[in-house]
């Protein structure tokens, strides 16, 4: 009796390791594939930005990229000033991946680079802002949700780790899982997130790229994702 005991417990243990195992595979590893984006034809269709002036594909370091030219002014609400997003893509669980490089001073401990994500109008959406510095407004997952932006990842101030502290090209990768509400925010390293949050506020938007106030270059971008269903859909 022991030993049939003993038997239905590891194969339960077994059991639920399996599962474990499985979800993590699963997640945003099994999106598909929506966009791809590498700016060769010099055109940069299908994106929109906030200020159509304020963007243009040119020629960097051997590749055609999609540069941000001049950053925006502040409006009522503290949020990044500059975007451009994919309004063909109202996702819900997504993995966006790229390269971006900053073409402000890497002196200033304050230059970021943004992600934009589950944007649903100026006032209402998620970004991940990648800096030089960390404190509560500098290397933080922010959200936007009609009013000053809040920081919600799960890092404490001062404490997440900040890459974006140089010239060169950086590859990013920003994920969000709408079962679990789970954000992570990937800098050069794509295994480690440097940035975690866990939040359901906005379910579901477009994703785009752009700056809380600097400039610079994004390229060779990816999308997967899962189509947001609305009632037309069904």
């Amino acid at each position: 009796m022991k030993t049939s005991v003993l038997t239905i417990r590891i194969l339960l243990v077994l059991t639920v390791l399996f599962c474990l195992a499985n979800c993590k595979k699963k997640g945003t590893d099994e999106l598909p594939l929506l966009a791809s984006y590498d700016f060769e034809d010099s055109h940069a269709e299908g994106w929109q930005p906030s200020i159509p002036d304020h963007w243009r594909v040119v020629e960097k370091d051997g590749s055609m990229v999609y540069e941000l030219v001049s950053p925006g002014i502040q409006g009522e609400i503290r949020a990044p000033t500059s975007w451009s997003i994919l309004p063909g893509h109202d996702i819900t669980s997504f993995e966006l991946m790229g390269r971006l490089k900053c073409k402000t001073e890497a002196s200033n401990p304050h230059r970021d680079m943004c992600i934009i994500f589950h944007f649903q109008d100026p006032t209402h959406f998620y970004y991940v802002h990648f800096s030089a510095s960390s404190d509560s407004l500098h290397n933080i997952v922010g959200l936007v949700n009609g009013a000053d932006r809040v920081k919600i990842n799960s890092e404490l101030p001062g404490e997440s780790v900040f890459r974006l502290t140089d010239m060169d090209w950086h590859r990013f990768k920003v994920s969000y899982d709408a079962e679990t509400g789970d954000i992570k925010a990937f800098l050069d390293d794509m295994d480690t997130p440097i940035l975690t949050a866990c939040d359901k506020t906005l379910n579901h938007g477009f994703v785009g790229i752009g700056s809380f106030d600097d400039t610079g270059y994004f390229d060779d971008i990816t999308l997967k994702g899962k189509k947001h269903l609305t009632s037309d859909d069904s």
